[in-house]
């Protein structure tokens, strides 16, 4: 090969690597911006099996889980405006965005519980709807309740009052029918028997 088509290999290939991490960059911004939350992990010896049943587990949780550079990594919380985890970004990272619908008690529980079955896998942080977290946090924000039974929770709360309305607006209605009652019954006992 001559130093023209070496030259010519090089910036082609040059052109594809930046083009290749261009969508990297690209999609993992896709995936993290209908996101509320994020939580950054560091991975040390966990195998893919593993990883793959946490993906699953999140899904329903409208979580997801990637492994990613830290560089690409950077740029799309950057991109996000998110440049407050740049400090969690320390070896071989991973990230969990969950989605603004998502249950974000319930994915931290569970990243928290394969934290514990896993060794290598270090919880560093994360972002929890615009505030920054520490690692203790999102084991505090783990022991609140699901999002599901904080709604039924609000549900109920929301509810008491409108029973309770409703329990005064009938009083005096059955108050009226028991009056009523108690006239009917009292005259059939002193009405003449036949």
């Amino acid at each position: 090969m001559n130093a023209v088509a070496v030259t010519e290999s090089v910036e082609k290939s040059a052109r594809i690597g930046r083009l290749v991490r261009e969508n990297w960059i690209r999609d993992l911004g896709n995936s993290i911006s209908k996101s509320e939350s994020v939580v950054v992990v560091q991975l040390n010896k966990v195998n893919t099996r593993d990883l793959n049943k946490l993906r699953q587990a999140l899904t329903p949780l409208q979580g997801s889980f990637y492994v990613v550079r830290n560089s690409l990594c950077r740029v799309a919380f950057q991109n996000r405006g998110w440049k407050e985890l740049d400090p969690f970004l320390d070896g071989t990272c991973a990230i969990a965005p969950v989605s603004g619908e998502g249950d974000v008690a319930g994915a931290c529980k569970l990243l928290i519980q394969f934290a514990k079955d896993h060794e290598g896998f270090v919880l560093q942080g994360g972002l929890v709807t615009g505030q920054v977290v520490k690692s203790a946090d999102i084991k505090s924000i783990a022991q609140l309740p699901s999002r599901t039974v904080l709604l039924a929770q609000l549900a109920g709360i929301s509810q008491a009052p409108m029973r309770n309305l409703a329990v005064v607006l009938v009083a005096p209605i059955r108050n009226l029918a028991l009056v009523f009652k108690a006239v009917a019954d009292k005259k059939e006992t002193e009405a003449p028997k036949a």
